[in-house]
């Protein structure tokens, strides 16, 4: 571990300290005394959030760093990073730890007594580790794209949606729709994923296309972007209303849905534009028998 994490924590959503990872060593009783205090601070900080109605991953700035929290009844998990440069990572490793933890204690959480007893969390120590470094490699080989990975996704997953990323950025355009339509093939059996992916990849892989075509000049117009769009469909654009209508959806070609389904479009769009006033809604889609497949600018 680096400069980047200061402690993980893992905490039952009562406040008792259950286990916590640093990358300094510390005394037993300097570790028991902190814990003791952080783990009150935070189930209040829990209890607040639940109060207003909060429940998803947040993030609070504090003196030294950020504290990145996520819960899953009963556990309290939290990640503090030194610097808000890195609440993307923390993000990512809070999720991870929290998914690994959920399954490396399948059978025990709902047994209250359990949390009694500290030492049963010791063996999971080396899983956090292990999670961490493994975040860190793929943050120092791919240091662009840990800002676009969904943080819900396992690590395992997150390989395959990182590989699949690239591979669709170096086959633009003859392979993008081929493989774009093989995300159901990983993420077929997990209801709402593969939508959330195929907006990422999309946002990622029209940041990255823009990005190399346009040579990093990011203010770009919509006429641009349409042209970016021709190359792996037919498009046309509505300059006053800010619409694009993909003519021929090669995304949705074949398929039935009850809601639009041509998330990477959304999130390509998005990509191009890298402008974070903009987001792009699908209005219409071939999928729910709409004639076309229609793409709304949203500024803020």
């Amino acid at each position: 571990m680096n400069e980047m994490i200061k402690t993980i924590y893992i905490l039952h959503l009562d406040g008792i300290a259950l286990l916590s990872v640093t990358p300094e060593k510390t005394t037993s009783e300097e570790q028991g005394s902190f814990m003791d205090l952080f783990g009150g601070f935070s189930s209040a900080i829990n209890t607040l959030l639940v109060e207003l109605g909060h429940k998803e991953l947040k993030s609070i700035t504090v003196e030294d760093g950020v504290l990145v929290y996520s819960s899953q009844d009963p556990v309290l998990f939290v990640v503090h990073a030194t610097d808000q440069k890195y609440e993307q990572f923390a993000k990512l490793l809070v999720k991870q730890v929290e998914h690994e933890f959920q399954k490396f204690y399948t059978d025990k959480l709902e047994n209250e007594e359990f949390f009694v007893n500290c030492d049963n969390f010791t063996p999971f120590e080396p899983k956090i580790r292990e999670l961490y470094d493994s975040l860190s490699k793929l943050q120092k080989d791919f240091p662009e794209i840990l800002e676009f990975l969904p943080s819900f996704i396992p690590l395992s997953r997150l390989y395959e949606v990182l590989n699949l990323g690239l591979d669709i950025i170096d086959g633009y355009p003859d392979d993008t729709i081929k493989l774009v339509r093989q995300l159901n093939k990983y993420f077929d059996d997990d209801t709402g994923i593969e939508e959330v992916v195929a907006q990422t990849l999309g946002r990622y892989s029209g940041y990255r296309i823009a990005k190399s075509r346009f040579k990093n000049k990011f203010v770009l117009d919509s006429e641009k972007v349409l042209e970016l769009l021709n190359e792996i469909s037919v498009a046309k654009l509505d300059t006053k209303h800010e619409i694009f209508d993909v003519l021929l959806c090669p995304i949705c070609r074949g398929k039935t849905s009850e809601k639009p389904m041509c998330q990477f479009f959304s999130g390509f769009i998005e990509g191009a534009f890298d402008n974070p006033s903009i987001s792009v809604e699908e209005t219409s889609c071939r999928a729910l028998g709409d004639k076309i497949c229609r793409f709304k600018l949203m500024r803020i």
